[in-house]
């Protein structure tokens, strides 16, 4: 048992990753987030049998970790234009109006409230259910599915220029 437990462990790090990058957007925090949360992970590893749903723990005690780290320093999120543009010049202009529209979906994310960005990450990203969404944020599936709606319908609109 301690060994699927393990390998829990190994398999949920990828992810994990990922989602302090697209919590932090930036290298350098994620890299001490993720460290933060395997850090924390590894020293309550006598108590792995009794969760539930070891990654969704993973994801919430990394997210939790990340919302603890703003609060202590009161730095808002970094802005997408905030970070260093991609290099497209070699690009063709679908390539460059693909590159166009992801740098505008990213930024109309960041523009959204933190739960309705979380959401829209794990469900488009990670693909994940809305049972674990709710299990990681500790909110409802009917929360997740209408948190997901709304910043779905606000990114549309931005996007189609409606708004």
């Amino acid at each position: 048992m301690e060994n699927l437990h393990y390998k829990q462990f190994l398999s949920c790090r990828p992810k994990l990753y990922r989602f302090a990058l697209s919590l932090t957007k930036d290298v350098n925090d994620a890299d001490d987030l993720f460290q933060e949360t395997l850090l924390k992970l590894w020293e309550l590893r006598s108590e792995w049998s009794e969760w539930k749903n070891f990654e969704a723990y993973a994801m919430r005690m990394q997210r939790n970790a990340f919302l603890n780290n703003v609060k202590k320093s009161k730095q808002p999120h970094l802005q997408l234009d905030e970070i260093s543009d991609h290099p497209f010049e070699n690009a063709t202009d679908i390539n460059m109006r693909l590159a166009d529209l992801r740098l505008q979906f990213y930024s109309l994310t960041s523009q959204l409230p933190a739960m309705q960005r979380d959401i829209l990450y794990l469900r488009e990203i990670e693909e994940m259910e809305y049972r674990e969404i709710g299990e990681i944020l500790n909110i409802t599936e009917a929360q997740v599915k209408v948190y997901l709606y709304r910043g779905r319908q606000y990114i549309k609109s931005k996007m189609n220029g409606t708004r």
